[in-house]
Order: structure tokens, then sequence, then C-alpha cells
């Protein structure tokens, strides 16, 4: 009765504490209800719908680029004059040559929004991914002969200093800036573009197929060299685009290829020793692969053009960029641009990013700035100390769904027949957008910030064409239906649901990716319902996405459009190129050279669409507009195409693009109000981001001594040999490898000693040997077993762009990770086996502690993981020790005082701990921290203390603010499971008759606990240290996803999800030996602590 009674009450007060707790977390979550919310001023509800208003007006475009005259010379109030703090300092010194040598007598000149501005501060940014952080050589640096402005048009001469045209625009004339320099002051001129052109663009050893900027009409353009600073590019046919095609990321190459540095590692024309050297020095296989690696933008040694440099190689964020010496532009009193020192990339989960900005840790910002954040984004302005500006999106919609015209025929499967049939009725798809509630959409997604629409250049567009905008959006259930029957579909199965002519079940699918997201298109699906469609959303996997859609076997899929403001230089949503989903067939065809008779059409894969088929006569409008020679001809021309689209509803949108939204830190400068965003545009470098600047800028001494050096000394991965100076050495230094060498024999001679003088280690040594060979096979296998990996995906949408070095890359990629071979022999390079025959360094792999590339970004895995190792090792080491610390004293405490209040208490805290997952009692400590605590613990550092490279009391202080979140979160989870563990095992040791025995005998308590039974109970610690060795690499991973901690678990999660191979098989190897190893060591562990345990089996 009396443990009846004492069960009963156990399980009242347990339920009471549980409701305690749930009481007390709604207590701290509540919202404040205490004061009624004031509703906003009209003041601020007038400065919100201005803030909201985007103005683009084509007729009054904002221009940054002024136009000068360049005979004035140094009397002119804009020739090149002040500088940077930290570069006048060097020019003092005697490091830099004054600015006026280093821009030269013709800069660009740029005039900020807001005017002059103030040299110094780092801006802040956050990407998605380490690969992300390429985008400076695109959107920041904007290194390409013209530009376009932040509105769009008018094109404006960046590095060019000029460019002329003939009127029939076969002909274009370039004129260089006399003076201008690489960022390691040699000369810019005439040659560099010729190299490129001579020894790159067309050399086809390097590149099989030339640059598709430089074709018309399936022909290839010249460059001819004029003088030192003119060249010309003539064309067989009219090229009208060629200017606008110049000012994107296509004509970035031209100005990325300085001859002076470049040509010695050219496979044929460098200096091959030099070449051998290197290839050994980076463990490459081939010439080519040389050269790819040293024009990689993570080159620091490479010359550049940019704005801001990278000049120290990092494998982990944070990356930094720090201003160019030798840059060109200047502002209208002649102050050398750009302003901000320097650039610093954070890198956290796509999630956390607009958290980032709501905490005000990103100084300026657009991309991957989600939409749906928008009314968080907007609520913690003030706190936050920044602004969202509202820019105008030059991709005109965020959810487009395109029907697969060219469904894939499955003979087993009648109905995808059927599907393919209707999917190439026009007045199907005309009846499916006429299904959808568009108002009713937009109002739940959108907030009522967009209209309906198709696809189509808004009326701020040149190219707007209204009956393309409006077609087929209005809410006509009724007319939908009738267009349905009109087709056949008029018969209906007992749900209700349209079935196909024959009388069979019709199912249509709708597959998406997390990154547009599932919620749009389960509206639609819900509206066809209601006219008799029946259709299921698939959120599929990236690469299974991909996989699929390459295939041909989705229904509808639905991606993101792009650049439709001026849709001239991507047509996707009108004529078939890349991206165009609703007829990749024909799309393969067309980018092939397939109207103009080329082979490569004939390629699998590639369609010719009819002669009579609406999308080819679409080819034959572009192909005209392209050609035609001014702006208001290509837009009379393409308005067909865009017409022929409105009727054939070649794809299905919802309405227009929500605005994009940017974030500025108060105090962040001559950032434009109003300025179009897209990729096309290269944004925001079409804003004129050399211009931006604080208006209190702050640095710390370190940071500032951190742009000195990094001005004067590039600090590569390795240090690259060149014909300017000695190669380096690729041995390493006599010292350094003896004693390398001794540690090795002192390890190996030291197991030997264990194995020979106690046999079971040696056993036990020997049984790992083919038990990791088994495992290493396991895991290559389960690796390679799916359909698909990173680099099959990355390959086939190189394949599908036809493009001058996308199938260059293939090549490189191939050969880089020896895809070719077969797959034995890839298993013996990756796990090193194959090294014993051949000793070679490129052949190295596991078995001598080389991991491979990685497949995402081809960089070494073990510099990738190296630095992420230690953090991850210091959090679970401490995670450990601190949940040995609370839970063995409590477990013993508990045992020792059985049915006690403070055992009940154990109890408790232990199902709980053991309820919640540590994720979400991450989130909510993280909100406790930040609303009552004011502290925000996401990462490891505050964005102030990051940017600080040097270390001080104040850094030391914030890591250890934002480390003992997680230390304790991943404590809390350990620790419930291990004080139940703990208390029950000694228990049943207290419970045995040698305890009893020993009492009897008068053993003082304290002792004897000590002695026998805790030791014995500690039994399954120990046994758990095998799981432990792999947990210190790995544990953790989803809390520090979502604190946003550098650690190797959330890397190794996304190496799984990418399928990157080389990185998630060499980790899961790596973990699987820590694992085996661990085994080993707690059960010596085991033979040391349990008494009952010897080395040698007993005697019969």
């Amino acid at each position: 009765m009396r443990r009846l009674w004492f069960f009963i009450s156990g399980a009242l007060l347990a339920g009471l504490g549980f409701w305690a707790l749930l009481y007390a977390m709604g207590w701290l979550m509540r919202p404040e209800l205490s004061e009624s919310v004031a509703p906003p001023s009209p003041e601020e509800i007038k400065a919100a719908e201005e803030n909201r208003r985007i103005r683009i007006d084509p007729q009054r475009p904002l221009v940054l680029w002024r136009d000068v005259d360049y005979s004035q010379g140094p009397s002119a109030p804009w020739y090149p004059k002040g500088e940077a703090p930290v570069l006048r300092e060097l020019v003092a010194e005697g490091k830099l040559p004054p600015v006026h040598e280093r821009v030269g007598p013709e800069p660009l000149v740029l005039a900020g929004v807001d005017g002059i501005g103030r040299y110094g501060g780092t801006w802040i940014r956050v990407a998605n991914a380490d690969g992300d952080v390429s985008v400076v050589t695109s959107r920041i640096a904007y290194p390409n002969l013209v530009r376009w402005s932040p509105q769009g048009y008018p094109i404006v001469p960046h590095i060019a200093k000029s460019f002329e045209a003939s009127e029939d625009k076969r002909e274009y004339v370039f004129t260089l800036r006399r003076g201008m320099r690489w960022s390691d002051g040699h000369p810019f001129t005439t040659d560099d573009i010729m190299y490129w052109w001579q020894c790159e663009a067309t050399y086809k050893p390097l590149r099989t197929v030339p640059p598709t900027i430089m074709k018309v009409r399936g022909e290839l353009g010249q460059i001819e060299k004029i003088d030192q600073y003119r060249f010309r590019v003539k064309f067989p046919h009219p090229n009208g685009l060629f200017l606008a095609q110049l000012a994107t990321v296509a004509g970035a190459e031209f100005t990325n290829s300085p001859a002076h540095y470049l040509r010695q590692y050219h496979p044929d024309f460098g200096d091959q020793a030099l070449i051998e050297k290197t290839m050994a020095l980076l463990k490459l296989q081939t010439k080519r692969a040389v050269y790819g690696a040293v024009r990689s933008w993570q080159n620091p040694e490479h010359p550049r053009l940019w704005p801001w440099l990278y000049r120290t190689y990092k494998p982990n964020p944070p990356h930094t960029l720090v201003r160019n010496p030798y840059y060109f532009a200047v502002d209208s009193e002649g102050n050398q641009l750009p302003y901000v020192d320097r650039l610093l990339f954070e890198v956290k989960t796509p999630e956390l990013i607009s958290v980032s900005a709501a905490n005000g840790e990103i100084t300026m910002q657009a991309r991957h700035i989600r939409y749906s954040d928008y009314t968080l984004l907007m609520s913690n302005r003030r706190a936050g100390g920044y602004e969202v500006l509202h820019w105008y999106s030059g991709d005109r919609s965020a959810y487009v769904i395109q029907p697969n015209l060219q469904r894939k025929v499955d003979p087993d499967d009648p109905s995808t027949a059927k599907k393919r049939e209707l999917l190439n009725m026009k007045e199907f798809r005309q009846a499916l957008s006429l299904a959808i509630d568009r108002p009713s959409l937009i109002l739940a997604e959108y907030n009522g910030q967009c209209e309906p629409s198709q696809v189509a250049p808004g009326p701020e567009s040149p190219f707007h064409e209204p009956s393309l905008y409006t077609a087929y959006t209005a809410y006509d259930p009724d007319r939908a239906n009738a267009l349905l029957d009109s087709i056949g579909l008029s018969r209906r199965d007992y749900e209700g649901y349209r079935t196909f002519p024959d009388g069979t079940r019709m199912q249509f699918y709708i597959d998406c990716t997390s990154f547009t997201g599932a919620q749009p298109a389960q509206a639609v699906a819900e509206d066809w319902a209601k006219v008799g469609i029946r259709c299921a959303v698939r959120e599929r996997a990236r690469p299974l996405y991909t996989t699929y859609v390459e295939a041909l076997k989705h229904d509808f899929c639905v991606w993101m459009s792009n650049g439709e403001f001026m849709p001239l230089l991507e047509p996707r949503m009108y004529v078939p190129v890349l991206g165009s989903e609703y007829a990749r067939g024909f799309a393969k065809w067309y980018l092939w050279g397939g109207l103009y008779g080329d082979p490569a059409a004939r390629n699998p894969g590639a369609v010719e669409p009819p002669v009579d088929h609406p999308l080819r006569r679409a080819m034959e409008i572009y192909e005209a507009a392209i050609a035609a020679p001014t702006l208001e001809k290509q837009v009379e021309i393409f308005r067909e195409a865009m017409k022929i689209a409105a009727e054939n509803v070649w794809t299905i949108n919802i309405c227009t693009a929500p605005p994009t939204l940017v974030i500025v830190k108060n105090g962040f400068r001559n950032v434009p109000r109003h300025a179009v965003y897209s990729w096309d545009f290269q944004s925001p470098g079409n804003t004129g981001v050399e211009t931006y600047f604080f208006e209190s800028p702050s640095d710390s001494p370190g940071a500032v001594a951190q742009v000195k050096h990094d001005v004067m000394v590039a600090t590569p991965r390795q240090a690259l040999p060149t014909l300017a100076k000695p190669a380096p050495s690729v041995s390493r230094p006599i010292w350094g490898r003896i004693i390398r060498t001794l540690i090795w024999v002192a390890v190996i001679a030291f197991t030997g000693f264990l194995a020979v003088r106690h046999p079971y280690i040696g056993r036990r040594l020997l049984i790992m040997v083919p038990t990791l060979l088994i495992i290493s096979i396991i895991a290559f296998a389960i690796i390679q077993l799916p359909p698909g990996d990173y680099l099959t995906t990355r390959i086939a949408r190189l394949q599908e762009s036809g493009d001058q070095a996308d199938l260059q890359q293939i090549e490189e990629l191939k050969e880089l990770f020896h895809l070719e071979d077969p797959l034995w022999k890839q298993y013996l390079r990756w796990s090193g086996l194959l090294w014993f025959t051949t000793f070679s360094e490129k052949d190295l792999g596991l078995l001598q502690g080389y991991m491979g590339r990685s497949m995402e970004n081809s960089q070494p895995v073990n510099e990738i993981v190296g630095d992420r190792i230690l953090l991850t090792v210091i959090l679970s080491l401490g995670t450990v020790l601190l949940t040995w610390a609370i839970a063995l004293p409590i477990g013993i405490y508990s045992a020792v005082r059985q049915y006690s209040i403070g055992d009940y208490l154990a109890t408790f805290i232990g199902f709980i701990g053991m309820c919640v997952p540590n994720f979400l009692l991450a989130l909510v400590l993280m909100y406790i921290a930040s609303r009552f605590f004011g502290i925000k613990v996401s990462g490891l550092f505050s964005s102030h203390y990051g940017a600080q490279p040097e270390w001080t009391w104040g850094k030391f202080v914030d890591l250890l603010q934002h480390l003992w979140l997680p230390l304790l979160i991943l404590a809390i989870g350990g620790t419930a499971g291990m004080i139940r563990v703990m208390r029950n095992n000694l228990l049943d040791e207290l419970k045995k008759p040698y305890v009893t025995t020993a009492r009897a005998k008068g053993v003082r308590p304290l002792k004897l606990l000590l002695k026998y039974p805790v030791r014995i109970a500690l039994n399954p610690f120990i046994s758990g240290i095998g799981g432990l060795f792999p947990a210190l690499v790995s544990g953790g991973a989803i809390v520090s996803i979502v604190m946003s901690l550098p650690t190797v678990g959330p890397l190794m999660v996304s190496a799984l999800l990418s399928e990157d191979m080389y990185l998630a098989g060499s980790m899961l190897m790596v973990l699987s030996a820590l694992g085996v190893m661990g085994t080993l060591v707690s059960d010596l562990l085991l033979l040391w602590l349990d008494p009952r345990i010897r080395f040698e089996g007993g005697t019969r």
C-alpha cells in the first residue's frame, strides 16, 4: 500500500510539475497585452506608403556615371587626388605610388545619390554557403566594359572609357582608359583583351565552344586590335543586342584575363616546368586543371579590376575582401573609390539570413532576403537599426507554373500519353489559368502588394505588352469549365473530378522545391479542384526535382522567372531557351544551333519544333529582334512573340513579383531608394556600390591593420610558383619531416608493444582492418547507388546550356574527379589504395589522410573541415563534460535517496529533458536570451566583433556569450537520459549482497559507494564512448544549424542533401573510423574501471 501511495503521489507531482512548466512557458511567451497598441499615426502611414511606392521613370532614369572632359587634365575637379587614409599611409611609407599614378588620367567618375562620402568601415553581408561568396565576382565587382544604370537604361561606360557602334550594329569600337592598372599595378591594355580572345575564348584545346555572346545567327564574330587602348568587335550580321549582353555577366570574362599573369600558366604557351611544379603543389591531374585553379576567384594572387579584392584565402567563413589600391574610379571631387574599406561575408543557413537582418547584423543586402519574412523585417526596423527599401524586381514573377509540353510518355503508363496530349492543348492551359482565384491568393501570400498578371514586362518596361500582362488572369471558373468541356473533358468520376475522355482516372502533379515553397501551388491545386482537375503538389529535394524535370517526367513544375523587365536578354518565358521547362527539347535544339543547321542540334535530347509551331515562330522573331539596331525596333519586333505567348499561355503565373526587399543599415548612404534589381543588371552592382559609404565609419585597429596588410600582401591557400619569384618547394623542411616521422614511429611502436604485450589488443586491432575495409565499401556504394549526385546534376545543367565555358567546364570536372574511370578505380583512389601502386601525390586518398575534393566548390575536404573541427570538438567535449558533471551527481543522489522529493524532481527534469527536442529548446532559449537579456546568440560572434580580426577581452566575452547557450542546450538533452541510466544502474548495485554485507560490517557509506557500486554503475557511460568519438565531430548538427554555428555537423548535413560524394563519403568514413577506435578505447577503459573484467579469460 505504501508503494502504491508513493506511486500515485509521484504521478500527481509529475503531472502538476508538467502543468506548471507549460504554464510558465506560456506566461513567458505571452504577447504583451497590458497596454493597447496605438495605431500608426497618419505621418507613419504616409511614410510607409511612400517607402512602398516604386518609382521607375523610363523618361528620367537615374544615372550615376558622369561624362567628363578628360582633356582638362590635372586642373579638373574630378582629377585623382583624394584617397583612403590606409592608402595614404602606404604612400607615405613608400609602398604605393601616388593616387594619380595608380588611378590614371582618365578615371571613371561616379556620383552617389547622397553626394560625397567618407572613407572607412566594413560592409557586412551574409551568404547561404561558402560558394555563394563568389557573388563578389559579378553582382558586387561588376567588372564589365559597360554597365547598366540603376534603373536599366542607359548603358554607360565602365572599364571602357567610351564605345561607338556602326549604324547597322555590325561593328563596335571600344576605347580603354589610359593609365588604368590591374590590382598588382600592371597596365591594363588591349593586349589583355586579345589574350582572352586568342588564348582562351577561341583556343579549342581550352574551350571547345566559343562564347555565345560573340555569336549571331550561328556565326562567330571577331575581335581586332586597333592600338594599345582601342579594339574593334565585328559581326557577320547585325547584332543590336550586343551592348546589352556585354553589360550582363556574359561580358565579365572580357576583362578578367591579365595576360602578364596567366600566360605563364597557359597549358600550351606557358612555362612547362612551372606548370608541372604547380600541378604537384595543388595535387591536380592536368595542365588544364592547373589553369582553371589559377583563374579561380579564390586565388588571391590573381590580378583583378574589382573595387574590393579577395587577398587572403580561407576555406571557411568569414571571408574578407579589402579595397583595391589601383581601382580606376573617383567621385566628382577626385576621391578614389570605393569609400568602404572592407567587405565581410558571414555564412548562415538560408532560413536564418532574414533573422540576421532583423537582428541588425547586415549592412546592406537584398540577396537571400525573403519576401515571406516581410513582417519580421518591417517590425524589427527600429530595434535592428536599419530600413527596408523596396526595389523593383526585374524578374516579374516569384512563382511560375510551367506545363511540360514535352512530357515523357511511359509505355507502361497510358495516362502519360493522355496527359501530354492535354498539356499541348492551349485551351487546357487557358482553362487552368482562368480557374485560379488570384486576388485571394495574392492577399494570403503577398500581403496584397501584387496584382494578377502573367509573366510579362510591367508598365515600367519599354517591352510592356498589355495583352500578355492580363491574358487569362481574370478569375472565371465558368469559362474555365466551358473550355474543359469543349476539349472532351466532360466526364466525371464519383468524386466529382474530371476523367480522361475514355473515362479513366486523370491525375496531375505540380513539382516544386523548398526554394519556391509549396503553399501557392497548393492553393492553385485547390482552385483547379473546383473545376474538376485533380492535382497534387509534391515538394521535392532539389537534386531529385532537377533529375525529374530533366527526364521530362513532370506534369507541371514551379520556379521563378528571370529578367522580364528586359526580356531579350533571357526570353525564357516566350522563347525556348535555358530554363524554359515547358519545352526543354525545343530549347536544346535552338540553343545548339538548330535554327541554322548546326549538327549539334541533332544530339540526344534536342527536339526540332514543327515548322508551323508557334514556338518556332517565336524563335524566328527573337532572332530578328536581337538584330534590330535600336531599342524601339527591338520592342516593335518582339511584341509579336509576346502576343503568341499571351494566346498560348506557355506558363501559368499568379501575379506580379513582390518588391525586392533591401536591408540598409542606418547611416549607410548612397544606396538608391528606387532601382531595378535583376540578375541581368548584376544588381546591386548597377547601383554604384563603389559610392556606398558610412556616415560614421568605425573599424577596430586590427581591422585597419588587416586592410593595410592585405592591400600589400596576398595570402593564397598555397603560394604558387611564378616566373617572377622562385618556386616554393613542394617538400617540407627536413626537420619537420624528421619530427613527423619520429611521431609516427613512436605511435606505431607503442601500438605494436601493446599488441604484443596484450594479445587482446592485438586481436582487436587486426579486426579493425577488415571492419574498416567493409565499411568503406559500404559507404562508397551507398553514396554511389542513388541516381544522380551533385556533379551529375551540375554537368547536366552545363550540357543543356551549350555555352562557351560550360562545355569546357564539363571536361575540367571530369578530369578533376576522374568521372570517366570505372567505379572500382574511383574507389581505390578515394580510399588511398591506388597510391600504393603509384606512390604519386596525385593518388593520395583516405589512407594517406587526404579526403578528396568537394564537388560543390572543388576545394580540398581537409581544408573545408579543418577549421570547423576545433570548434566542434570544443563544443562537443564541453557538452560531454557538462553532461557528466550534472548527470552523475544527480543520478547518484536519486539512487541513494530513492523516492525522496529530490528524486522525484530529478525524475521530472529527466522526463522533460528527454521529451523536448534540442532544436526546439534552442529556439525557446534564444527567444528568452533576446527578450529578457538583450543577447543575440546566433552564430559565434555578434556582428561588431565578427568584423574585428584581432582578439580583445570584449571579443572573448562575446564568444562566451554565444557558446554558453549551445553547451547548455546540448547538455540538457544528454543529461536527462544519463540521470535515469545512472540512477537505475546504481539502484541495482546497491541491492546486491556484497553491498549489504559491507554495510553490515560497518564500512563507511561514502567509501562503500565509491569503491565498487559507482564504478560498476558507470559501465554504460564508458561503453558509450564508442559513439562519443564520432559525436565529437558531428554532434549537435541540428542545433548548430538553428544557431548558425560553423561546426562540422551542418557541413555534413549539407553535403548529404546535395549529394557531394567526396565530402559526405569521406566524413562518413572518418566518423566510422572514430567509432571503431572509440569502441576499442571504451573496452580498454572498462578493463581498468570494472573489477569484474580481466584481459584474459578464466580457466576451467
